[in-house]
């Protein structure tokens, strides 16, 4: 009897999870467009009603105009989607401007296709995460507080002294850049105990931590979710002298969760986005994420690598490019799939304003787990590389290891470069990244494995001291050039007379040149048009002419 009861219990228990999972796989999250942002009651004119002073400051040093892409989602078209019965709106995004839902019904999106500023429904799934895996080595104790990894900064990077000084973050340091005044944000899936860990005390009694948000559960709370975050975070905010100190100690962070590891009904991709549109409304300089994306759960609606991956198709990568035209640099991880069934970068990396960071070992070599390049058509991808295999991170705890992944060497790169705008915040993002590209170790041939290579910080610095957002003089009250960085052509105005015969002669950054030519100066400006087909890169000009011989730094976007 009592074996009967159990045989029908176990049945029943059986039928309510069949039962219950066949009702929860009709209900579905779909990506719903708008055709435009008519009745907004936001205008251009009044940023202030949803960006904070310090995003609409981002803009204004580097020349960025606030228009429509800025503007929240039209409210009335929110709330009409939300009236449909049946129909629950999960969130908004003003760049890709639509909202995602969560419905169940065939009848509700016929409804909403009827709308007249609807421009069409996509269903979205979750993605699968490449995560990175652990390295079974454990810091050596001898290592981690080895006094031979002092430096004249006073910093004793314990085991990240190499994934440090392969950067010249250790220079950087050494002449007190070490983040102050840049902000961060980490877009990742939780960062455990980051709140009660020791290693990142300064975070908290220093006030740095400036807040943060959880776009998968819709709260505040992020510090009992995953470890991954707390990983990643410790590569660049960490303080522990001996053990780990980060790239960035002294950089202020937000810490923003959209990766939910568990769930397989939230899109993440479109988490991210709302991620990094927060990001920028609350003023972050810099987000780095490391997470990457390529098939659905399921295999549903998969990224196609020869379609998808071009920068302009997934949501999340048209996301990332928006992030960067709003003046952010954004970095990435290029993924872990080097040599799987995948192989290729992932989604966002392909975007084309963006790091996409690979990984390497100690001594600069392409780390075999490392994601390969190019982008669907045909750029060279990923674009900057740093230490991902063996790098030392540390989460709850104060557990440390070394690790394997594109998500370690993202952050460790995103710590460095924000101690390099820090040493000129008024260069624009873009003069930021051709400077570490053209000081990378494989500035000279880039490649699909690490790109431009491993860039030297303190060499990058050194390019941009001289640049300005519109022009740059160098120092000269006789001429000005802009802009830089220039497009098309570049102009050049004499402040003091016109001269007839005016010598320019151009070289990249190995020396060859590009452009030689005496030009007419007599009107009191030249505009050199010749140059709109040089390569994106560094270059030198010289310009000479009686009584002036001086050299520029210029870069062609």
């Amino acid at each position: 009897m009592a074996l009967n009861k159990k045989i029908t219990l176990t049945l029943i228990t059986a039928l309510f999870f069949i039962l219950f999972n066949q009702g929860y796989s009709q209900v579905f999250k779909y990506w719903v467009m708008f055709k435009n942002k008519t009745g907004t009651p936001y205008t251009v004119g009044t940023p202030t009603a949803y960006l904070t002073p310090k995003s609409i400051l981002r803009r204004t040093n580097q020349s960025i105009s606030i228009n429509t892409t800025d503007l929240p989602v039209t409210p009335s078209y929110v709330s009409q989607i939300a009236a449909v019965p049946s129909v629950t709106v999960l969130y908004r995004s003003k760049w890709l401007n639509g909202v995602v839902i969560k419905t169940a019904s065939a009848a509700a999106l016929t409804t909403i296709g009827t709308f007249s500023f609807v421009n069409n429904t996509k269903k979205v799934n979750k993605y699968q995460l490449s995560f990175p895996y652990k390295n079974n080595e454990q810091p050596n104790p001898g290592t981690l507080n080895s006094s031979k990894t002092a430096n004249l900064a006073g910093y004793n990077y314990g085991g990240a002294d190499w994934q440090q000084k392969m950067l010249q973050v250790d220079c950087m340091h050494n002449q007190g850049l070490r983040g102050q005044g840049i902000t961060i944000a980490v877009i990742d899936d939780g960062f455990d105990q980051v709140n009660t860990n020791s290693i990142f005390d300064s975070l908290f009694l220093e006030n740095r931590l400036l807040g943060t948000r959880d776009f998968v559960s819709g709260d505040t709370i992020v510090f009992d979710d995953d470890a991954h975050g707390a990983w990643c975070l410790s590569t660049m905010a960490a303080n522990k002298p001996g053990i780990i100190i980060g790239t960035a100690p002294k950089a202020k962070y937000w810490l923003l969760r959209s990766e939910d590891v568990g769930s397989e009904t939230l899109s993440e991709e479109y988490n991210w986005i709302r991620a990094a549109e927060f990001a920028d409304s609350v003023g972050a300089d810099i987000t780095t994420t490391s997470l990457g994306y390529s098939t659905f759960d399921g295999g549903l609606n998969d990224h196609v690598y020869a379609t998808d991956l071009d920068g302009k198709t997934a949501p999340m990568s048209i996301a990332a490019n928006m992030a960067s035209r709003k003046g952010m640099i954004v970095l990435n991880a290029a993924g872990n799939a080097g040599g799987g069934p995948w192989n290729y970068i992932t989604v966002p990396s392909d975007a084309d304003s963006i790091i996409a960071v690979g990984a390497v070992d100690s001594l600069g070599v392409k780390a075999g787990f490392s994601s390969f390049g190019p982008s669907a058509d045909g750029r060279i991808k990923p674009d900057l590389s740093a230490r991902g295999a063996k790098s030392l991170v540390c989460g709850p705890f104060v557990s440390c290891f070394f690790g394997n992944g594109t998500s370690f060497a993202t952050p460790i790169l995103a710590g460095a470069v924000a101690c390099l705008w820090q040493s000129k915040t008024i260069a624009t993002n873009m003069q930021v990244i051709s400077a570490l590209k053209n000081t990378a170790s494989n500035f000279a041939t880039p490649n699909n494995n690490i790109g431009w290579g491993v860039p030297q910080i303190c060499n990058a610095k050194t390019i941009l001291a001289p640049l300005s957002i519109n022009n740059v003089s160098n120092g000269s009250d006789k001429l000005i050039l802009f802009p830089n960085p220039f497009t098309n052509e570049i102009n050049i105005q004499f402040s003091q007379g016109n001269f007839s015969s005016v010598q320019i002669k151009i070289t990249d950054v190995l020396g060859t040149e590009m452009f030689n030519e005496i030009m007419d100066g007599n009107s009191g400006s030249i505009h050199l048009r010749e140059i709109s087909k040089f390569s994106n890169g560094f270059y030198l000009i010289n310009i000479s002419y009686p009584e002036f011989n001086q050299t520029f730094k210029i870069i062609k976007n």
